[in-house]
């Protein structure tokens, strides 16, 4: 996600339920001769639809569940949890941070969970699991942790957006996290190409195919639509009729926002106006979302 970027090139199209169907024109026609060998070689990975598909734990995949199961118990996902101890011990540890802390510092998954509560802490999974899929790259390291850091932003952005804004939304803080996960899986794959490639190209890559490598992404964890309709769509304006898809793009916009600010440059409010936010409730979402997220982001 940079200001620049324009809308993304992937064609999206609504089906009759409202979902969205990436139909990326890039990967459905035959490879142009005329791309940089580091793009084709990017696409014919993609067109298998398998290149760089993290794994979804089964702890994360059975707390979306728990979560949705009115007759479910925290002692349920709380051993559920402590069933994996790699992720038991990183959840652990986002709890406790300045984000989420609450006063005091517990030193069980159960205790967490109890101060979470459900929800959060299917939230606060899937945000561990996430950063899990966006380490161990040699060439983007910080690329990677560049864009998981602005989706935590964007996450805590939707969720302050669905009650600003009236745009409910059961899983507004996955979407916001998860939106732009293709990410990391296009430079997990360019990493793995070992193909020379300046910056500038990567970007354009990254910018060009994300949205569909995220929605696959998200199909593959068997994610709610809702996630992967703001994966496939979120920088198509005509998306934005689909209030759960506009949610998600105006948490980016508020991101950079922040980034703007930050850098010393000014926002761009009449971006938020094409998405129907005025720039008095834009500069409310911005200075509400700074205050959620606090200072301590860079070390989650």
């Amino acid at each position: 996600m940079s200001a620049e970027r324009t809308l993304a090139s992937s064609a999206v199209d609504a089906t009759a339920s409202g979902s969205f169907i990436t139909t990326d024109p890039s990967l459905a026609a035959e490879l142009d001769p005329s791309m940089p060998e580091v793009e084709r070689e990017l696409v014919k990975r993609l067109k298998t639809g398998r290149a760089a598909l993290p794994v979804l734990p089964r702890v994360a995949e059975s707390a979306i569940r728990l979560a949705n199961d009115p007759d479910a118990r925290i002692t349920d996902l709380a051993s559920l949890v402590d069933t994996d101890p790699p992720i038991a011990a990183r959840f652990l540890s986002v709890a406790n941070s300045v984000i989420y802390f609450r006063g005091w510092v517990t030193s069980s998954t159960q205790s967490a969970i109890v101060r979470l509560g459900l929800a959060s802490t299917r939230d606060l999974l899937f945000q561990v699991v996430y950063a899990a899929t966006s380490s161990g790259m040699k060439r983007y390291h910080g690329a990677v942790q560049a864009s998981f850091r602005r989706s935590v932003v964007a996450a805590h952005a939707s969720r302050i957006i669905a009650r600003e804004l009236a745009l409910g939304s059961e899983y507004d803080y996955m979407s916001g996290l998860l939106h732009d996960i293709g990410e990391a899986r296009i430079y997990r794959i360019l990493d793995g190409l070992k193909l020379p490639a300046d910056p500038a190209l990567v970007r354009a890559l990254v910018d060009k195919y994300h949205e569909s490598a995220g929605a696959e992404v998200a199909m593959a964890w068997k994610l709610p639509t809702e996630i992967v309709d703001g994966c496939a769509a979120h920088h198509d304006l005509e998306a934005a009729a689909t209030p759960h898809v506009r949610l998600v793009m105006i948490a980016d916009q508020v991101v950079l926002g922040i980034e703007a600010e930050a850098d010393r440059r000014p926002i761009d409010f009449e971006a938020f106006e094409r998405l129907l936010v005025d720039g008095g409730i834009a500069r409310k979402l911005i200075e509400k979302t700074k205050l959620a997220v606090g200072p301590s982001l860079p070390n989650l």
